[in-house]
């Protein structure tokens, strides 16, 4: 009787355990993209349009604006929304991107903020998302990446 009490207990965690694998793998926001992807489009400036390239698309594009303020009047797009960054993922709002025909262009008067959108938007599966820019020729990363040597952690603590 008592191995039945404790067999009991361990298919009762094993459930437990499944139905929680279970939820995690349903969850609509999991990561559906390789970051190598996009991290390879950055670095070659393939995520970027200027504002002179979209007037040449032949395809069709939903400009997002992720301002909190409109877009400016010297610069007018024909298919766009406004979606402010902070509820891009909302329910309505990702009705919006999935109904999408094209191309998703992200404007942003703060570049940092369309790059957050565009790699957010990357890993949840959309694709064809470029991040509209300004400038023709950006800044390439020509540093390579050294961590600071002078700050010598273990000391602090003497």
């Amino acid at each position: 009787m008592r191995q039945l009490k404790n067999f009991k207990i361990v298919i009762l965690v094993i459930v437990v355990l499944l139905i929680l694998v279970i939820v995690r793998n349903s969850d609509q926001n999991l990561f559906k993209k390789d970051a190598k992807i996009v991290i390879e489009a950055v670095q070659n400036n393939s995520n970027l349009i200027t504002i002179n390239q979209i007037q040449k698309l032949k395809n069709p594009y939903l400009v997002i604006d992720l301002g909190s303020e409109s877009i400016s009047d010297s610069i007018q797009f024909q298919h766009s929304v406004k979606i402010p960054v902070e509820n891009i993922l909302d329910k309505a709002n990702r009705k919006i991107l999935d109904k999408a025909n094209g191309t998703l262009l992200l404007f942003s008067n703060d570049i940092a903020t369309s790059s957050k959108v565009y790699v957010i938007l990357n890993q949840l599966g959309y694709k064809n998302v470029l991040i509209i820019t300004s400038e023709e020729n950006p800044e390439k990363l020509k540093y390579k990446f050294q961590p600071d040597t002078t700050a010598r952690l273990e000391q602090d603590s003497i």
